[in-house]
């Protein structure tokens, strides 16, 4: 996991091992793995993916397609991604206003887990090591503490399941800090997991071998929550914004407001090892590479190279 350097100035040194640069993914829609996309991906410098399952869905939460279509769509794109020497490192699981774990009417919310564990023996060929969920969609107002214990029993429910694919279940933060929002001109409290506060609060009422993932896109300085996940943390959403919109930013478009060599320390204090998984708008895919490659070595130099000379 680490890299040797040459010591500088004399008397003064780089220390004699930097960390590893982090693999290099990005979020795909699984209809778009095919081989001429992965031969792509792999020639931009990408090693693993994150596979949305949303397409499966209509908008009421209801499967599209029957499970032999499924099932087939999800062969094809492991051959694609296998093929190019990608690896398939997460399933990020549906969301949506009726694909939601935490929906307190309880009839509704075993539909959904229903649904999730259909979708984890469809996707079981894929192989990823990671399953990913989010917590919940907007919710009604002052409703916030049920909607969490739904939540705690759907996860604990899909813990078999998902382990029984050799994976591990992450939940991801969302969008704060503000509790309220207006959608339509309906006033909704914000998904749950939107502080630091509240992320670490659920988590801590789960087993601790459910992780959390950080999406940088949903929290303005996402390095706190980092820190504060520490080892628990397994998975991260890259992209930039201002922590109360949903912007996915291009990290390196000069856009949005995090910090990435604060981020990318926090990421390695906190032993994170797993990919640098873009969520983001890009014009190009090479581009990705490129930019977590600058992000890297400012972080370097801010960390290491700069100290070195001062």
């Amino acid at each position: 996991m680490w890299v040797a350097v040459v010591p500088v100035l004399g008397n003064s040194f780089v220390p004699d091992s930097l960390p590893r640069p982090l693999a290099v993914g990005y979020s795909i829609s699984i209809s778009k793995i095919t081989p001429e996309s992965m031969q792509s991906a792999k020639a931009a410098g990408i090693s693993c993916l994150q596979v949305g399952v949303n397409e499966w869905f209509d908008a009421k939460g209801d499967f599209k397609w029957d499970d032999n279509k499924m099932a087939a769509e999800a062969a094809s794109a492991k051959k694609a991604a296998v093929a190019a020497g990608i690896k398939i490192a997460a399933i990020h699981m549906a969301y949506g206003q009726w694909i939601d774990l935490s929906l307190t009417d309880e009839a509704v919310r075993k539909r959904v887990v229903a649904a999730h564990k259909k979708v984890l023996q469809l996707c079981r060929v894929l192989q990823p090591e990671v399953v990913l969920f989010h917590p919940s969609w907007y919710l009604d107002p002052d409703h916030r503490e049920a909607h969490i214990l739904q939540l705690i029993k759907s996860v604990q429910e899909l813990e078999k399941p998902v382990k029984d694919i050799n994976a591990i279940c992450v939940i991801e933060n969302m969008t704060g800090p503000e509790l309220y929002v207006e959608r339509k001109g309906i006033k909704f409290e914000r998904p749950l997991c939107r502080t630091v506060e509240e992320m670490m609060g659920i988590l801590n009422r789960l087993p601790p071998d459910i992780y959390g993932a950080v999406d940088m896109n949903h929290i303005l300085h996402p390095e706190q929550l980092i820190r504060a996940l520490g080892r628990r943390l397994r998975f991260i959403h890259v992209a930039d914004g201002d922590g109360a919109h949903e912007l996915h930013y291009y990290p390196c478009s000069g856009k949005g407001m995090n910090n990435w060599p604060a981020i990318i320390d926090a990421l390695y204090q906190a032993g994170y090892t797993g990919p640098f998984m873009y969520e983001c708008h890009y014009k190009n895919l090479r581009d990705l590479a490129a930019c977590y490659e600058f992000l890297y070595q400012q972080y370097i130099q801010e960390k290491y190279i700069r100290p070195a000379y001062q």
